[in-house]
């Protein structure tokens, strides 16, 4: 558990999550669904749902192949910051992924967060780090960017948004 003080003085504590934050988590996802943020999910999930992914995310971390951290305010859940290990040969590789609830953004919270989550993954023997970042999403390109990714590439027609194909770059 570690505290951290935002821009505006407000203090969240970042955190594994425990199976406790199931509606927490629920109303973090759901509210980045429905803002239209960039990220994979395009529909809300049911609480039975984010309880069945909590509990499987909470699996990885005990066996080493998850890194998570929640950023938490007063039991809410603002921002989620992700490391997914891959496996066999490429297991010193891991998947990225960082989002904040619209009106905890321009804190500094995914920045820390993050920069917390990479701490563990250094620790954890992870080598290579990936992201994959909306191409329009200026914001994220550039926390990729003061984090030490650069582009690696651009994928064409990796996500459909009602049926219209999203670049997506690899700033690994």
């Amino acid at each position: 558990m570690l505290k951290f003080v935002a821009r505006d003085g407000s203090t969240f504590i970042f955190r594994e999550p425990k199976m406790k934050d199931a509606k927490a988590c629920l109303e973090y996802i759901n509210e980045l669904v429905k803002e239209g943020a960039p990220i994979n999910i395009d529909k809300e999930v049911a609480l039975r749902t984010e309880r069945a992914r909590l509990r499987r995310q909470i699996d990885g971390i005990k066996r080493g192949q998850i890194i998570m951290l929640v950023a938490e305010k007063n039991g809410e859940i603002v921002s989620v910051c992700e490391l997914r290990r891959r496996t066999h040969r490429m297991s010193h590789v891991a998947n990225f992924g960082i989002g904040v609830k619209r009106r905890y953004r321009r804190l500094g919270i995914a920045e820390a967060i993050s920069r917390e989550a990479l701490r563990m993954a250094e620790r954890a023997e992870i080598e290579i780090v990936r992201s994959c970042v909306f191409e329009d999403n200026e914001p994220s390109k550039a926390l990729h960017g003061k984090l030490g990714f650069v582009r690696e590439a651009v994928l064409r027609d990796e996500i459909k948004d009602d049926g219209v194909c999203i670049k997506l770059t690899t700033p690994s």
